[in-house]
């Protein structure tokens, strides 16, 4: 499984691409207006967080109808090859999706709740769906059981040729705990994204802790 971290707040990203564990990073606007990170300072974000190492960004367009949405993705897709441009699964999103996808470019749909906005993300080309674990729950969802249907049908659109020739993952957000993570990894989700406080706990263990203190306990002996 990558990991994500999601966040606009430069410290907490760089922190987590220095644990070595964390592939990327994923924003959205709501992210990016609580880090008080203006729309003109996304590119220097974007050329921040390379720079820290991030394999990948996940970086959201603001407008609302298609034709502004592909052109404010082909902007965004312009400041990196390793951006992949983020939409909301709306119909609108979904129209542009597939024009940005069939210009060879990456593309997230976000905020995606059913099977059938993961059928129609496999229909128009996206790399990625977003699905918000934590938000599902909220509404009352069993949040494990749509994200597993979701990715049994986009395992068999993957074996019956999918439309854009590679497979859609599914992103896993809103993940509230370090056992969310075990519970998507046994479901096949292939990635995940988290704020910094989860990504701390996941290499935690109480029995491993107490293994090393022994161990640091020896090696001070052995000197």
């Amino acid at each position: 499984m990558r990991l994500y971290i999601d966040s606009a707040v430069m410290p907490d990203i760089e922190e987590a691409l220095a644990s070595g564990y964390v592939y990327g990073v994923t924003s959205n606007p709501t992210l990016l207006r609580r880090a008080d990170v203006r729309a003109a300072a996304v590119p220097d974000l974007v050329r921040h967080v390379f720079a820290l190492g991030a394999k990948e960004m996940h970086v959201q367009t603001y407008a609302d109808d298609a034709e502004s949405i592909v052109r404010e993705g082909q902007e965004l897709a312009a400041l990196d090859s390793r951006i992949v441009v983020k939409i909301p699964a709306t119909a609108a999103g979904f129209k542009a999706a597939s024009q940005l996808s069939g210009m060879g470019l990456r593309v997230t749909l976000t905020a995606v709740y059913t099977v059938q906005q993961a059928i129609l993300a496999n229909a128009v080309g996206a790399h990625y769906i977003a699905v918000y674990l934590g938000r599902m729950r909220d509404a009352g969802l069993d949040a494990l059981d749509v994200v597993g249907r979701m990715q049994r049908t986009l395992d068999t659109c993957a074996t019956n040729a999918p439309a854009s020739g590679h497979p859609v993952e599914i992103l896993a957000a809103s993940v509230r705990t370090p056992e969310e993570v075990e519970a998507l990894a046994d479901i096949r989700v292939a990635t995940a994204t988290m704020p910094l406080n989860i990504l701390r706990m996941l290499p935690e263990s109480p029995a491993t802790g107490v293994a090393a203190a022994t161990f640091s306990e020896d090696a001070k002996a052995l000197r």
